[in-house]
């Protein structure tokens, strides 16, 4: 059987990229397990390379069409609805969410749902983002024929220029033939990966010229480790409006006790000095290692004398920013200041240890 199944395999037409060179083909498993794993190596690696010489060929083949499709969708209201069939489908979710997620309204459209009842969902203004290699997808072209009753745009992505899927297209953003990967020819690989790196060009472009910045990714992506790292001092600081606030002569214990009747308890107290200006910051837990290593302090003592000067961040940096400064100083709290570098708040570390 096994003997049987790798002839089939040997017989598939050689996966040739446009300009490449032919892929070696894992065609034999033989008895030597070494030698396997190095054939089953080979092939990987030449898998990789073959689609990475047909994207290279992509990107010598696209034209201005994608400029001409970018200003479109720059200038249109609507939303870039993406369609698309079997694997095409899937691809075609994958180019709407890195839309979405840089900028550009989109959703996807199951073409059979779209011919059901969904076409509801598609609006004069809009743009149709038609997927299919061979271009001959009967689905897709029923969609595209039924969406001319609506003002729209349609666009497609296939590798058949001169497919009927092309010719009922007012754009085309042609990946042109691809050799697909797969041993039998059949699979549909490089043609998939071409066609999500076409994808990918589209609404990265449309990124740049929106002038879609990192804190505009921020607001998309809030949370998640993603989301986190794009967040900034001012969104994990205690505001000063939310600490107790003392005098330099305050007395000790009358700052602990500030600390305690505090609505949020956060062990610390801001100690202000003339003119509002702050001064430093009183740190219950300072206090109390002073108290295990039996080192108590006079409670009539003001608070000056205990008060600490931290180190400050702006309320502007990004939170991994202020994470490195705790991690390279072994600190645990910071001043956080503004623009005019007035004080406006602390950062704990303790902040960073929450989940996402």
């Amino acid at each position: 059987m096994e003997a049987f199944v790798m002839a089939i395999v040997s017989q598939g037409p050689t996966a040739v990229p446009p300009g490449g060179e032919p892929a070696q083909r894992y065609t034999d498993c033989g008895s030597d397990h070494s030698n396997s794993k190095m054939a089953m190596l080979e092939r990987a690696r030449a898998i990789i390379r073959h689609e990475a010489a047909a994207l290279e060929t992509l990107s010598n083949r696209i034209d201005e069409h994608i400029c001409t499709l970018s200003d479109h969708i720059l200038s249109s209201t609507g939303t870039v609805v993406v369609c698309g069939v079997g694997k095409s489908r899937l691809v075609g979710e994958r180019i709407s969410a890195i839309l979405t997620s840089t900028g550009t309204r989109s959703i996807t459209l199951d073409p059979v749902d779209g011919l059901h009842g969904d076409l509801g969902r598609v609006c004069a203004g809009d743009v149709i983002l038609a997927l299919s290699n061979s271009g001959k997808t009967a689905e897709l072209l029923q969609l595209v024929r039924a969406v001319r009753q609506i003002p729209v745009m349609v666009a497609a992505i296939t590798g058949r220029a001169t497919s009927p899927l092309a010719q009922a297209a007012d754009m085309v953003l042609d990946i042109g033939p691809m050799r697909e990967a797969c041993a039998l020819g059949l699979a549909p690989t490089t043609s998939m990966t071409a066609m999500a790196a076409m994808g990918d060009a589209l609404a990265l472009v449309l990124q740049e010229r929106r002038g879609f910045t990192r804190e505009d990714f921020a607001h998309l992506h809030p949370g998640g480790s993603l989301g986190r790292e794009l967040m900034r001092v001012r969104d994990l600081m205690w505001p000063l409006e939310s600490m107790p606030v003392v005098r330099p002569n305050t007395s000790l214990s009358l700052a602990l006790l500030s600390m305690c009747r505090a609505p949020q308890k956060l062990g610390v107290a801001v100690v202000v000095g003339e003119r509002c200006k702050v001064t430093g910051i009183l740190i219950g837990e300072s206090i109390g290692r002073l108290v295990e290593r039996g080192a108590i302090p006079d409670l009539d003592d003001p608070v000056e004398r205990h008060m600490q000067q931290p180190a400050s961040i702006s309320w502007d940096a990004f939170v991994n920013q202020a994470e490195q400064l705790f991690r390279q100083h072994e600190i645990e709290l910071m001043a956080v200041h503004d623009d005019q570098d007035k004080f406006v708040g602390l950062i704990c570390r303790q902040e960073f240890l929450k989940p996402s």
